[in-house]
C-alpha cells in the first residue's frame, strides 16, 4: 500500500469527498512507489504507457492507498491512478499543463484523527523537548512543524525547534525521509563519518596529517579524483572506492635498513 504524506486541509477535503482528485508529479521517487503498487511485472514503459488516458485497463482498476497528515491525522482509499494533465495542480510540485500521475479518490476506507470531517484536537499544549535543569543556561523548545524533502519535494512532519526557518526545516525534513535518494545520502554520510572517525585514531593533526587524508578521503568518495597516495615515514596509504562504493583505504609498511660508511 503507498502512504502519501500531504496537510490537514487535504486529508479533511479527502475525507469530506471535496477533495476527489489528487495530482503527483512523474519523478523517479513517485514512479518506483506507483509500479510498485500495480505491482505489475515487466516493462517500465508499458506500465507506464498503460495509466495514460484511454490506454488499457491498468487505470481503472482499484487500490489502496493512505494520505496522512504527518501522524495527526489520517485517510485509508480506494484509487484508481492515470497518467493525465489537470487544468490545475494545487498540490507542492504541480505544474499546469504538464502530465502527473493522478489519483481519482473512489472509496474512503478507513478514517484516524478526523471526527465530524474535522482534525481531532486533544485540547493540550504543543508537544515540547524537556528543557532541563533549573537554571539551565539555554532552553530549547520544539514543536512539531513541517519539512519538505529537498530530494522527492514530499511534505513531512517533524519535531524542530521554534526557531528554524524554512530552509532549516526543509533540511531536516530532508535528513529524516525514507525516501531513495535521502537513505542513500545518510549512508554516504555514515561511510563519511566512520572513515573520518578512523583517520582521526591513526594520524597526527600535527604538520597537516590529519588534514590531509580527510580531504583526500572526501575528494575520492566525491568522485573528484581517483585515488590518493599519502606516505608518511615508512607507512604508504592508498585512498580510493571498491566496486561497492565504499571508502577504502589500503596501508603497506616498508622496513628496510641501509647502512653507509
Amino acid at each position: 500500500m503507498l502512504t502519501i504524506t500531504t496537510n490537514k486541509e487535504q486529508v479533511q477535503g479527502i475525507v469530506g469527498r471535496s477533495v476527489k482528485e489528487y495530482a503527483m508529479p512523474i519523478t523517479d521517487y513517485w514512479t518506483k512507489r506507483i509500479i510498485k503498487l500495480l505491482d505489475a511485472g515487466g516493462d517500465e514503459r508499458a506500465i507506464l504507457d498503460s495509466l495514460t488516458d484511454e490506454r488499457g485497463t491498468a487505470s481503472s482498476l482499484e487500490h489502496e492507498v493512505t494520505f496522512t497528515a504527518g501522524g495527526v491525522a489520517s485517510a485509508t482509499v480506494k484509487v484508481t491512478i492515470r497518467i493525465g494533465v489537470l487544468d490545475q495542480v494545487k498540490v507542492t510540485g504541480g505544474t499546469e499543463g504538464v502530465d502527473h500521475f493522478i489519483l481519482t479518490i473512489k472509496d474512503v476506507i478507513e478514517v484516524r484523527g478526523i471526527t465530524n470531517g474535522k482534525i481531532e484536537d486533544d485540547g493540550g499544549e504543543p508537544d515540547v523537548e524537556v528543557v532541563g535543569m533549573p537554571n539551565a543556561p539555554a532552553v530549547r523548545i520544539t514543536t512539531k512543524q513541517t519539512g519538505f524533502c529537498k530530494y522527492c519535494n514530499q511534505a513531512r512532519m517533524i519535531e524542530a525547534p521554534d526557531n528554524f526557518s524554512p530552509a532549516d526545516l526543509n533540511e531536516q525534513a530532508s535528513a529524516e525521509c525514507d525516501c531513495d535518494e535521502a537513505v542513500r545520502q545518510r549512508e554516504r554520510r555514515a561511510k563519511m563519518e566512520a572513515a573520518g572517525a578512523w583517520a582521526k585514531n591513526v594520524f597526527s593533526q600535527q604538520d597537516g596529517q590529519l588534514q590531509t587524508v580527510l580531504c583526500a578521503i572526501r575528494s575520492t568518495f566525491e568522485g573528484a579524483i581517483d585515488y590518493v597516495t599519502v606516505k608518511i615515514g615508512k607507512q604508504t596509504h592508498k585512498i580510493d572506492t571498491d566496486s561497492d562504493g565504499m571508502i577504502r583505504i589500503r596501508t603497506t609498511y616498508r622496513d628496510s635498513n641501509e647502512e653507509t660508511f
